[in-house]
Order: C-alpha cells, then sequence, then structure tokens
C-alpha cells in the first residue's frame, strides 16, 4: 500500500483556505539589465500552477500586437524613483506593494524591486504573500493582513512571512505554529499611537511586546504606526512610538527596526524616518497631492495604460453618441471607439470631460465610458482601426493625478481600480522586457 506523502507549505496553505487557488499568471521573461531575472530567479516554486517561459523582445511585442488594451509599467522609473527617495531618506526603504503593487502588477515589480537590493516589503493580506512566495521571491514579506486558522498561521511560519501583530492571541499561535514547525516566527509589532484603526494602544504597547517577546519562537522584527496625517498629531504620535522604543529598551528588549512614515512624511516630515521608510504612490512616480510636489523629491510615473481603436466613422450634426444620448454631435465629427473602458478601470465620471493623447495631441472623450469602450473625437486626424491611444499617461490632462481631480477620485482609488486582468508590459531600457499576462 501506498504511503501519502506530506503535502508541501504551499499544498498545506491552499488546503487550509478551500477558495479557488489563484492559478500563476503567464509571465514571459527576458534578461533585466538589473540582473533580478537569471534562470534560478524567474523559474516559480514547483507548486506554482504554471510555469515562467523565457521569451525575447519581438515576442512581447508580437503579443502586444494582439491586445485590445494593455499596461505598460518603466521599471527605469521605479529604479530612479526607489534611489530618489534612498537619497532623500538616507534610511532603508521598505515599499508597499499591497493591492497588485497599486495596479502595477505585484509579482514583476517585487521581482524587479530585489533585483534593486529591496530587503523587505509590504503586502495586504496574506493571499499577496502566497503569491509571491509561489513565485519563488524570497525576500522579506511582511504580511499586514490578519490570520484566522491554525493553517494560515503554520503556514506563515513555515514560509518565512513576517506576520504583523497586536493581539496576544496572534502571537500565541504563531508561537505554538513555530514549535511545530521547527523554526521562529517574525512579527512587526502594530502601535496604534492615535490613529485608531488597527494595532496595539501605544499606552499597552511595551507590555505587549514584552509579553510577545517572553514566548518561545517570536522574533520582533520592528515595531510601526501609521501617522494621521495631520502635522500637530502627526508629531505626538512620532513621540508615542518613540517612548514605546525607550520603554521596550529599559526592560532589555531589542525592538528591532522602528518605522512611521510613508510616502506623505518621507517628503514633508525628515525626523520621522526613523530606521525605514514605506513608501507606497510615490515609488510609482505618484505625488499624492499637490503641494507634494515642492517637496524636493523628483519622481517619474511608471505607468501608462493604452489601447487601439476599433472602429471610425463619421457622424453629423445633431447625432447622438453612447448611452443615453449623453453626447450630442455640434457639428459633422469623425469619431474613433477606442477599446477601454471601466472594466480596466477607465472612471465613468470622465464622461465628457475626459481626454485621450492620441496623434500628438489630447482629443476629448466624448460620451459616456463604458464597460469596454470610450468614444473619441479624431476630427482632422487619419484614424484608423488598430492605432494605438494613451488613455492613462505621465503627464497633461490624462495623467494619472489629472484623471482622479477630473473624476473628483482619489490618486489611490484610480491606480487600484486599474484591473488585474488587463496584459502589463515591463519595459527596461526603453525595449519590453517582461509581460504579464493573466
Amino acid at each position: 500500500m501506498m504511503r501519502a506523502t506530506k503535502p508541501s507549505p504551499l499544498e498545506s496553505f491552499m488546503t487550509v483556505r478551500p477558495a479557488r487557488r489563484v492559478p500563476w499568471p503567464l509571465i514571459v521573461l527576458v534578461a533585466l539589465a538589473s540582473g533580478c531575472a537569471t534562470e534560478s530567479e524567474t523559474e516559480p516554486a514547483a507548486e506554482a500552477s504554471a510555469p515562467m517561459a523565457a521569451s525575447s523582445t519581438p515576442d512581447i511585442a508580437g503579443r502586444v500586437d494582439e491586445f485590445t488594451s494593455w499596461i505598460e509599467v518603466d521599471l527605469d522609473a521605479i529604479g530612479a524613483n526607489l534611489e530618489a527617495l534612498r537619497q532623500h531618506t538616507g534610511v532603508e526603504v521598505m515599499p508597499v506593494v499591497k493591492n497588485n503593487a497599486y495596479g502595477h502588477g505585484l509579482v514583476p515589480i517585487v521581482r524587479y524591486l530585489a533585483g534593486q537590493g529591496v530587503e523587505r516589503v509590504f503586502v495586504a493580506n496574506v493571499q499577496e504573500a502566497l503569491e509571491l512566495r509561489q513565485a519563488g521571491i524570497d525576500l522579506n514579506i511582511v504580511n499586514m493582513g490578519p490570520l484566522f486558522t491554525d493553517g494560515q498561521h503554520m503556514r506563515t511560519v513555515e514560509l518565512g512571512i513576517t506576520q504583523v501583530v497586536f493581539d496576544d492571541g496572534v502571537v500565541q499561535r504563531l508561537s505554538d505554529a513555530a514549535g511545530a514547525v521547527g523554526q521562529d516566527a517574525s512579527v512587526f509589532v502594530k502601535v496604534d499611537t492615535g490613529l485608531r484603526r488597527v494595532g496595539v494602544f501605544h499606552d499597552q504597547a511595551a507590555d505587549f511586546i514584552e509579553r510577545a517577546a517572553s514566548l518561545p519562537g517570536i522574533a520582533i522584527e520592528g515595531i510601526f504606526s501609521t501617522f494621521m496625517q495631520t502635522p500637530e498629531e502627526d508629531r505626538a504620535m512620532l513621540a508615542r512610538l518613540l517612548a514605546v522604543e525607550t520603554d521596550v529598551r529599559a526592560r532589555g528588549i531589542d525592538p528591532g527596526l522602528r518605522s512611521m512614515a510613508s510616502t506623505d512624511a518621507i517628503l514633508h516630515f525628515s525626523e520621522s524616518h526613523l530606521d525605514l521608510v514605506r513608501p507606497g504612490m510615490s515609488l510609482y512616480g505618484i505625488y499624492p497631492e499637490e503641494k507634494d510636489l515642492d517637496a524636493g523629491v523628483t519622481l517619474t510615473p511608471a505607468l501608462s495604460l493604452k489601447a487601439r481603436i476599433e472602429l471610425v466613422k463619421w457622424v453629423d450634426e445633431g447625432d447622438s453618441v453612447t448611452y443615453w444620448g449623453r453626447f450630442i454631435a455640434p457639428r459633422r465629427m469623425m469619431i474613433a471607439t477606442v477599446h477601454a473602458g471601466f472594466y480596466d478601470g477607465v472612471p465613468r465620471e470622465l464622461a465628457n470631460v475626459g481626454s485621450v493623447f492620441y496623434a500628438g495631441e489630447f482629443r476629448d472623450i466624448i460620451g459616456s465610458v463604458s464597460l469596454n469602450h470610450v468614444v473619441v473625437d479624431v476630427t482632422g486626424t487619419d484614424a484608423s482601426p488598430g492605432d494605438t491611444v494613451e488613455v492613462i499617461g505621465h503627464a497633461g490632462p490624462n495623467a494619472v493625478s489629472a484623471i482622479a481631480e477630473t473624476a473628483n477620485w482619489m490618486v489611490y482609488s484610480l491606480l487600484n481600480h486599474l484591473n488585474p486582468q488587463t496584459p502589463r508590459v515591463y519595459y527596461q531600457g526603453g525595449e519590453p522586457a517582461a509581460l504579464l499576462e493573466p
């Protein structure tokens, strides 16, 4: 009789979560100049559900020719932003890559960052951490999301994922898992210094850390908190975290790395940089607010959304265009139907007020933004089906920040509404270097 083999950590992880297994997307890579795409690094773990294949620039370009819409990500821009943040702060940069790396594509971005010397990243949930481990990425992953089952605690330890903690019960279960697995459970303690969202209250944090440090198998990697982003209160919040550090050290415990600053504090509150900073939007070249432009840090946008013209036609004066007759042609016009819509993340609020970049200038979006289409005024051009249109770009009225303002969205919302099913093409040195095609 054949004896059943013990499942791997990744297989066990999926066993304790009966929801569908997230398939490993097809990702085609050529060697990146950063050196982060060696053969051993680009092959995912054996448990991944599809292989990662080598390809060439012409192969990627050929695939892009078939797409109706796609996202382009400039890895050189992300590398430049990373270096700018390092130079500005002088401390370790721990990128926040939650929510599919703010729409840029989780695995390719983290793989690239690893090649740029990044030691650790923040993810939003354990599923993102698992996706990175499935891809064979072995840098330090810090999971900010909750754990609910014994299996999740066990596999988090087995896979070497650092867990954010602020609850005694979670720490105890991680300690138990560490004993069962035979390796330490690394934790990052979240301290609530006034935001009152998640975290152990600052006046209880030293006691909590002391209890956690006393448990077998628990390794304190660091402590961190999140600002309210109001200057006076933020200074008080920083003082509270530093008071926790002082108290913990007085008890003979090393609290590890200290972190307070995300993008706003990185740009405007240098005293809060401490041991490491946690950039989100700034890593991807986005200034969250207009005031950030004067912070002395040059950031380069990395992402654009492109789509192809599907149909070109003429309409006469008085003709209605799109749902509900949202646009009435004021004259005879040539219009193009562009294959991108709110499926891809284009805000519906751009109806009749947004623009795209085509034929060397910005062209008005007319009528409604539908699931898969926008209609654009292309009068005076030689537009034809298959032409490329830049729907989201790096500058002007279709830049991320400008679109967000026009649509009355937060910049964060715009990036996080980008569809993960839209293919992503990664460029380095001006050439396509990788393709993520879910």
